[in-house]
């Protein structure tokens, strides 16, 4: 029996399980099997060997910052990328060929992990991402969507609260500026992230584009 090298003939389990078993081998990506099922089936991730997590692109990874929304509404309420501007849509994760194989895996890879954790960028012009500068609240703060459909916010229960790396989309000035959120939890089955929600937006001179960072596994 051949020790798993994490090539398409022979997957890993994870990319933990490839770091134990050849500790020489780099960061990068590598085919994993976690359902220990038929090779076909295997997925492609990028395997952090400092850490040993399992990391599953989202497919399409970028939505370009445009004026997605122009529907003007008086209170604060998050509207859905995906569901309210984009036909009732997810974010996807793996290749387009076999999404449905990716999501099996992903299950499995769950049931395999103790942690998960994810990072979204938001880019925007003229709508705030988390801190609102004039107000000094978070009542425009974005709101994600996890895969359990619990929704993770800058306030409220700490479990369900995202972290803010970085964060220059707090003013109305004309500038493009980026925040960047993080969510980690030993929940796996709140990632990953699969829709986003801005509150700030509507006027014409509003734009916000998505970066939906790798979502990882340990």
């Amino acid at each position: 029996m051949r020790s798993p090298d994490g090539s398409k003939k022979h997957p890993a389990r994870t990319c933990d399980d490839l770091r134990s078993c050849h500790p020489s081998k780099k960061s990068g990506e590598y085919w994993i099997d976690p359902n220990q099922g038929c090779v076909e089936d295997a997925i492609k991730a990028f395997c952090n060997m400092e850490t040993g997590e399992s990391c599953i692109a989202a497919n399409p990874a970028i939505i370009p910052r445009k004026t997605w929304w122009t529907s003007r509404s008086s209170d604060l309420k998050p509207i859905w990328y995906g569901l309210d501007m984009n036909r009732g849509s997810q974010f996807v994760y793996g290749d387009n060929q076999s999404p449905n194989t990716v999501i099996t895996q992903m299950t499995f890879l769950r049931l395999l992990s103790k942690e998960a954790s994810q990072n979204i960028t938001y880019h925007c012009k003229n709508s705030i991402g988390y801190m609102d500068d004039q107000t000094k609240n978070l009542k425009k703060a974005v709101v994600l969507k996890g895969a359990n459909d619990h929704d993770i916010r800058a306030e409220g229960n700490n479990r369900f609260r995202y972290t803010v790396i970085s964060d220059t989309c707090s003013k109305h000035n004309g500038n493009v500026g980026s925040t960047v959120f993080e969510y980690k939890t030993q929940n796996v089955a709140r990632l990953p992230i699969i829709d986003i929600a801005p509150v700030d937006v509507g006027g014409t001179d509003q734009e916000f584009g998505i970066e939906i960072g790798r979502v990882c596994f340990v």
